[in-house]
C-alpha cells in the first residue's frame, strides 16, 4: 500500500478544521497528522511531523497566516503550502505565490475540488483557484520561484549569544534542544528569546523565524 500524504491543518475555525478532517478522513491516501488554530503553533507542528502538505488559513485573529509561509519552507523543504481563503482579491493570491506557497483554494470549493488541489499540490504542481485562474494567468509568471525578500541584515541590537538562538529557533530548534545545543538552561533560553522579541518588535515564534529569513540568520538546514 502506498504510504499516506501527512497533512496539518492551520484555522482558527474549530468546526471548519474538524469538517475538513471528517472529508480528508474518507481519502484513503490522505491524512491528517495535526491541526491547530493559530499560525503561531505552525512552526513547532511543522517541525515536529515534517508533513508533505499544510493547510493554512489566510485571515486569522493572531495576524496573516501568510507570514508563516517561508518559516514552513525552511523547517522543511518536503513540504508545501496549499492556501485556504474566503478572499477572491488577485494581489492576496499573487502575494500567497510569492511567498512560495504552492497553492491557493477559495474556502467554499466543492470537496472533489480540495481533494483534487491536495493531490496536485503534494505531486510538485501548482494549483490555482479555477475561479482564478483567468484574473491570475497574466501574472503568475512573474511570480515564479519567486518569494518576497526585505532589506539585508540589519544593526537589531542583538548579541552573538542571541543571534545563535535565532538562528537555532529559524531552523525549527525547540527550547530544550536549544538548551542543550548550547548548554544553557531552559529558563536562561526563555529568557533570552523574552529579550530577542522585545529588540526585534515580534510577538511569537513565527515572527522570530521570518525576521531570520529576511535577514539572512537562518542555520542551514
Amino acid at each position: 500500500m502506498a504510504r499516506k500524504l501527512r497533512l496539518v491543518l492551520i484555522d482558527d475555525h474549530t468546526l471548519f478544521r474538524e469538517g475538513l478532517r471528517t472529508i480528508l478522513a474518507t481519502e484513503d491516501d490522505l491524512e491528517v497528522v495535526a491541526d491547530a488554530e493559530s499560525a503561531e503553533d505552525v512552526v513547532e507542528l511543522v517541525w515536529q511531523t515534517r508533513p508533505d502538505l499544510v493547510l493554512l488559513d489566510i485571515r486569522m485573529p493572531q495576524g496573516n497566516g501568510l507570514d508563516a509561509v517561508p518559516a514552513i519552507l525552511r523547517i522543511h523543504s518536503g513540504t508545501r503550502v496549499l492556501v485556504l481563503t474566503a478572499c477572491d482579491e488577485k494581489e492576496e493570491h499573487l502575494r500567497a505565490f510569492r511567498l512560495g506557497a504552492s497553492g491557493v483554494i477559495l474556502k467554499d470549493s466543492a470537496r472533489h475540488t480540495l481533494v483534487q488541489a491536495i493531490r496536485t499540490v503534494c505531486a510538485g504542481q501548482r494549483w490555482v483557484d479555477p475561479r482564478m485562474a483567468a484574473m491570475l494567468s497574466g501574472d503568475l509568471g512573474a511570480v515564479e520561484g519567486g518569494t518576497e525578500h526585505t532589506s539585508l541584515r540589519q544593526d537589531n541590537g542583538l548579541t552573538e549569544r542571541e543571534l545563535e538562538i535565532v538562528r537555532l529557533v529559524a531552523s525549527g530548534y525547540k527550547n530544550k534542544e536549544v538548551s542543550e545545543t548550547l548548554r544553557i538552561s531552559e529558563r536562561t533560553v526563555k529568557t533570552h528569546l523574552t529579550n530577542i522579541f522585545q529588540k526585534l518588535g515580534v510577538r511569537d515564534r513565527v515572527g522570530l523565524v521570518m525576521f531570520a529569513l529576511r535577514n539572512g540568520l537562518g542555520a542551514s538546514p
